[in-house]
């Protein structure tokens, strides 16, 4: 008692003897208690978290409840999707308003594709985006379905399983510029289409556009065309309102000089297998069979453009880019299209290439570049040459440059 009354003198609180052992440290014990729940607790939202962002890697399908033949619907915009790579058009903000799960926290559907990666990991089991082999049910709101790119994708695997084509993909995805890269996570836009048609970009309609303008941007498309597209549900161009979505059968974008040069009219349309390259040139300065020394003889036909400089230069048939080359000699800038059937055409001298290595080209709408004077050249022309089974042929044989 006594040294209890001493310490409260002097303003220390007395402290009775531990009962035992045990009990001297509970709240040690209850402290470490506490640590190790929160550590639990930490721990757990953590799992959660990466079980979440896991889940993001998935695809969105199509809507629940699809419509038919009623005006597409969608947020407001500027301009339309991917063109494609070659052409060098600016990417669309419509994939800018497009619903992004990824960061909307948004849960995508799941079960259309299996969890394995490699190279089937997108045509696993044939549901790939869970479209229809015939869409002949279109949603006014959601007229297309969002891919995300997973590990081992590759765009071929992405079509097939889509029930599309690689083409379409890039005509419809402007963040698509290398056909073996593509990046994980990316969302592919794959658009709804409805039998026959096979390809279509996918158009959002801006304030104050007309059908008529939307027309004049792209090839292959009329008015008609669009008019005809059954899900459309125009009966006259003037039906469509801003923030619709609307298809464009079979059409592609007019080629934009990636380096700004304004592009020149298509020549006149010419019957056969080829068209003329050019719709203008100011004469033939070099004529095919002029011998070059050594034996060697000019292969092709000149077509001076002092008069004409920066044109456009024209697919001469129809085919696909089998050859792109850059050289600083000989032909400098050049590009050859097969036509199949053993024909090719040769284009050189160009100071700007459009085209890219196996992209499909329309004779006397395809724009392949810009005339220039690239590699061995005295001047601007073009060289433009038509060859069978690999041998040079007279190009005057066959198109009338008089």
């Amino acid at each position: 008692m006594l040294k209890e009354s001493l310490l409260r003198f002097i303003g220390l609180r007395y402290r009775s003897p531990a009962r035992s052992h045990v009990h001297g440290h509970l709240p040690f014990r209850f402290g470490l208690h506490l640590v190790l729940i929160a550590m639990a607790a930490v721990a757990a939202l953590l799992t959660a978290r990466l079980v979440s962002d896991a889940e993001l890697v998935q695809v969105s399908t199509i809507p629940s409840s699809p419509l038919s033949g009623v005006r597409a619907i969608a947020p407001t915009g500027e301009t339309f999707l991917r063109p494609g790579v070659s052409h060098a058009t600016t990417e669309s903000p419509l994939r800018d308003s497009l619903p992004n799960h990824q960061d909307s926290g948004e849960k995508p559907d799941e079960g259309t594709l299996t969890d394995g990666v490699g190279e089937a990991s997108a045509e696993a089991e044939g549901a790939g985006c869970g479209l229809r082999a015939l869409a002949e049910q279109i949603d006014p709101t959601e007229p297309y379905v969002l891919y995300v790119v997973r590990p081992g994708d590759t765009l071929g695997h992405i079509a097939e399983a889509c029930g599309s084509t690689v083409n379409n993909i890039l005509l419809n995805n402007a963040e698509v510029d290398d056909v073996s890269l593509i990046p994980i996570g990316l969302q592919i836009l794959v658009p709804l289409i409805q039998a026959p048609i096979e390809t279509g970009i996918l158009y959002k309609i801006g304030h104050g556009e007309t059908l008529s303008d939307i027309i004049d941007d792209y090839i292959n498309v009329t008015i008609d065309d669009v008019l005809a597209y059954r899900p459309n549900s125009l009966s006259d161009p003037g039906d469509i309102q801003p923030g619709e979505y609307i298809l464009l059968p079979n059409a592609e974008p007019k080629p934009v000089s990636p380096d700004g040069w304004a592009l020149t009219p298509p020549p006149p349309v010419s019957p056969g297998r080829f068209g003329l390259p050019l719709a203008a040139w100011s004469l033939i300065s070099d004529t095919f069979g002029t011998p070059r020394g050594a034996g060697r003889v000019h292969t092709g036909i000149d077509l001076a453009l002092g008069g004409y400089p920066a044109s456009s230069v024209y697919a001469s048939c129809d085919g696909s880019v089998s050859r792109v080359e850059h050289l600083t000699y000989s032909y400098g800038f050049y590009v050859i299209v097969d036509c199949g059937g053993g024909w090719e055409t040769l284009y050189s001298h160009f100071r700007e290439i459009i085209v890219s290595y196996g992209q499909g080209v329309t004779k006397g709408e395809t724009i392949l570049g810009i005339s220039g004077s690239t590699g061995f050249s005295t001047g601007e022309h073009l060289h433009f040459e038509i060859r069978y089974n690999g041998q040079p042929q007279n190009p005057e044989n066959y198109l009338d440059f008089r």
